[in-house]
């Protein structure tokens, strides 16, 4: 709850896919931090329309270029500055299923 009100700087989110493996995957919670100065190898939390990605910057031009570690392409995403939430921390194994639980539940009824 108190992830939630922003009384942290560190932020929490559950990875709903393994475009990151090995270095974490579907199921692990992911914590993260806004930072000013990002650079090339530095993962990052990025929102790209109604989703939120977490992939590593491979390189900066006027927009961030990303990719998936367990992806064979770049991102076609051209990610702003805006639209990074942060920079990834560290992670736990296995904590964000619940969250992936309930929301595939809640997709499902809709």
């Amino acid at each position: 709850m108190f992830f939630t009100l922003g009384l942290f700087i560190y932020k929490p989110i559950a990875i709903l896919s393994n475009s990151m493996n090995p270095i974490f995957k579907r199921g692990d919670v992911v914590i993260y931090k806004k930072e000013e100065n990002i650079k090339p190898g530095d993962i990052i939390v990025f929102q790209y329309q109604n989703q939120i990605i977490v992939h590593r910057v491979l390189s900066i031009h006027e927009y961030y270029v990303t990719k998936g570690d367990a992806n064979n392409n770049v991102d076609y995403i051209k990610v702003k500055k805006e639209d990074i939430k942060g920079v990834y921390q560290f992670s736990l194994k296995y904590l964000g299923y619940p969250s992936i639980w309930l929301n595939e539940l809640f997709m499902k009824e809709n």
